[in-house]
């Protein structure tokens, strides 16, 4: 309670000097016309013209963004089936701005662009902005394949047999990325691993990428940072999307996007399914290269509220359900008789998920709010590792509430409460003998309320803005768990901007969901019922120069993150023969830095260089050891064309990794034995857009090179041996894939 009452007395006094500054700064709203309908835009985008330096619109259509030295005060509104527009500021302060629909208008001249990717500038915390635009430079089926050209995010395999995916920000397991949908954690627990693969590309019309501390609304488990995933809805939607989509080994897809308005109601449909390709064993091991995957997801989004509603009443609810099948293992496996099987090695997993959820905010006055974020859902899914059955359940439930007031001029206070519940129930049995030792029922529980107060500040006279915010939650097993956040931006510069953070975690592990793999293997499991929660320090700094150089645009961005654990949960792999052990280090962390450079060259072509360092260490009797399975160097480059008029688009890009430790096989049988440092690499994607009226048409080839990691899997000739692993996989699994696909649309 000192912390807190210390830290609201130094928001005050810093409100207070503010309330004396100046602004140097416009405010304004962007309004969406289609006919006499006039609506307030979320996500557009508002960009200088001639520079780099933009912001998004928040859901109300306000935005606000920063003036200092611009000379040449025109702004260029971009948004998605909106005319982009240019705008002449002047000497205003304020502006309102009404762009048209698309449809209403037969001509659109573009006087202005902005990158398909950017940083957001008036973040307190470095936001990385990936819209709709540049995800279709890639195929991008599902969320984990939307960061082919982002440097922050890796996607990694946890799991080849049923190519479970996860997304690691900072270097970290995605498991300490909080992954928000629409604001809303909706991927926690069992969900996140099978949750990353769930949304298709074609729904998602933005991706907010914040590494390191943030805001303490959202709670204690944002560790290495947050990815807030916002789904299309009637005003960033086309009114009909179809996509079709083949591989070369015949995994197709089809996805559906329709929306319509309804009075002060709005709504949009998805329909997405994927069905199985034909079996690739390229490498020979005898078991399938990518499994047989099924899918069929159904959303459903609503909106409420207008300019016009007197209320000042905004809704949004959206619903979603999964149904997903996967099929790995021997190639000679059939699912309807070789089910559980000790001969025959299969590896299934059957999901079903169903999420709900909705945000309401209330107006009170020009400037007070009250936002009530409400989610729920359910996640069972059922998986057979050769002869284990594995059956997860869980059902979670939250709902957060926060009440935000100008205390200053630019200054706002937050004081909120939430609640989560999270009731994860896991069973493991052995269908034939075994000398395993961890079959048996495990349950979580969760029931944690707790309260916040954030406040936010900008000094514009000082170039000085920054965050301030501290929670505290009351978890009914691990006690009182407090979370100090802090967040700063210096403006240097009107092309240079510093921001440092520093904040605390907390989470809870889920070992048979983040580890599937282990399920599968030969060893035995140990720990799991000794797991105790981590607790982590995260502090980093960050430095964006922008420069402009005749035809020449971009940006230089320099980060270093350092992550401290004073509990992380390590599972050896190594510690013990034929064993995997979960162990609780008191002493563990990252160091993480990242070097990237994005220029763009006439509005034409983009090109991007970065550079990352990533050091993962854990402290064991004295002595330091690094993570296994991790490149300490990596390198992308990214390139792309856009020809005069966007009538085509070429996409290239190159992903180099480092060697990587490899925990030690020495025990192993000589034929199974793997070196203990994995071989370096680079993985090639290129890809064509030709866009007509009303569709475009894009081909690609996913890894180029061909490279795939020999022999990723142990003992592959004698999959119920103990010698069995799939686990060790440090490269890609799967060949070149040639790819093509249409969308159509009608906006």
């Amino acid at each position: 309670m000192k912390k807190v009452l210390a830290l609201l007395v130094m928001l005050a006094c810093v409100g207070s000097l503010h309330s004396q500054v100046n602004q140097n700064e416009v405010k304004g709203v962007v309004y969406g016309l289609t006919g006499n309908i006039k609506e307030p835009l979320e996500g557009a985008v508002i960009k200088w013209i001639g520079t780099r330096k933009g912001t998004l619109t928040e859901k109300d259509g306000k935005f606000s963004i920063e003036a200092d030295k611009i000379s040449d005060r025109r702004f260029v509104v971009i948004f998605v089936g909106y005319k982009t527009d240019t705008v002449e500021v002047g000497d205003k302060n304020f502006i309102e701005i009404s762009i048209l629909n698309n449809a209403s208008t037969k001509t659109i001249v573009v006087e202005g662009q902005v990158n398909s990717s950017f940083i957001d500038d008036h973040d307190h915390s470095k936001t990385e902005v990936i819209t709709s635009a540049e995800l279709k430079k890639d195929a991008c089926c599902d969320l984990s394949g939307c960061f082919g050209k982002n440097a922050s995010v890796d996607v990694t395999v946890t799991d080849i047999l049923t190519n479970t995916k996860e997304l690691k920000v900072l270097g970290l397991e995605g498991s300490y990325t909080q992954i928000l949908v629409d604001n809303m954690p909706i991927m926690t627990g069992l969900v996140t691993k099978y949750g990353v693969t769930s949304i298709p590309g074609t729904l998602i019309d933005r991706i907010n990428i914040s590494k390191g501390s943030n805001s303490v609304i959202q709670g204690y488990e944002s560790i290495s940072g947050i990815m807030n995933v916002m789904l299309k809805d009637y005003s960033t939607s086309e009114k009909v999307l179809m996509n079709g989509f083949l591989n070369s080994a015949l995994e197709s897809q089809l996805n559906l996007n329709t929306s319509a308005k309804l009075k002060k109601w709005n709504t949009l449909f998805a329909f997405q399914t994927v069905q199985e390709s034909r079996k690739v064993d390229d490498n020979g091991d005898g078991f399938l290269d990518a499994p047989l995957t099924r899918r069929y997801m159904f959303y459903n989004k609503w909106k409420y509220g207008s300019p016009e509603d007197s209320t000042n009443t905004n809704a949004v609810i959206g619903l979603r359900y999964l149904d997903e099948r996967r099929i790995g293992g021997q190639k000679n496996f059939d699912y309807n008789s070789n089910l559980g099987s000790s001969t025959v090695y299969g590896q299934t997993v059957n999901l079903h998920n169903g999420d709900a959820y909705a945000r309401i905010n209330q107006l009170l006055g020009n400037q007070s709010q009250i936002k009530v974020y409400l989610n729920g859902g359910f996640f069972n899914q059922t998986s057979y590792y050769g002869a284990t059955l594995y059956e997860g359940k869980q059902r979670n439930f939250n709902i957060n509430a926060l009440y935000e007031f100008p205390v200053f001029e630019h200054s706002t206070l937050r004081f909120g409460s939430s609640y989560k519940y999270e009731n994860i129930n896991e069973d493991v049995k052995f269908l034939s003998a075994s000398t395993k030792t961890y079959a048996g029922n495990y349950e979580k529980n969760e029931s944690v309320p707790g309260v916040y107060t954030e406040g936010s500040f900008e000094l514009e006279q000082l170039k000085l803005s920054f965050i301030g915010g501290v929670r505290v939650d009351f978890h009914n097993e691990h006690g009182t768990i407090p979370t100090e956040r802090f967040l700063v931006k210096y403006q240097i510069s009107d092309k240079t901007i510093a921001r440092a953070s520093f904040g605390t975690g907390f989470r809870t592990v889920n070992p048979y969901s983040e580890y599937p793999s282990f399920l599968g293997s030969g060893k035995d499991i140990r720990g799991i019922r000794n797991i105790q929660p981590e607790r982590t320090i995260n502090y980093g700094i960050d430095l964006l120069q922008y420069f402009v150089i005749g035809g020449l645009s971009g940006n230089v961005n320099v980060d270093f993150y350092k992550t401290v654990f004073s509990n992380k949960v390590i599972a050896e792999c190594d510690a013990m023969p034929y064993m995997y052990m979960f162990t609780n280090f008191s002493d563990a962390g990252s160091n993480v830095f990242q070097v990237e450079s994005s220029v763009n060259f006439l509005q034409q072509l983009d090109f991007k260089l970065a550079y990352k360092f990533i050091d993962l260490y854990y402290y064991k009797n004295g002595a330091r050891l690094e993570q296994p399975f991790n490149s300490k160097h990596r390198v992308l480059m990214g390139i792309t064309y856009t020809y005069p008029g966007n009538s085509w688009i070429l996409n290239y890009y190159l992903q180099w990794f480092g060697k990587q430790s490899i925990p030690s096989t020495a025990k192993y049988p000589v034929q199974y034995q793997v070196p203990s440092e994995s071989d370096a690499y680079a993985m090639m994607n290129i890809q064509f857009t030709k866009n007509f009226r009303l569709f475009e048409f894009y081909t690609g080839i996913e890894n180029l090179l061909n490279y795939t990691q020999p022999n990723p899997i142990i003992s592959a000739d004698n999959p119920f041996d103990k010698n069995f692993e799939t686990g060790y996989v440090w490269g890609p699994t799967r060949g070149r894939e040639i790819y093509f696909g249409i969308r159509y649309m009608i906006k």
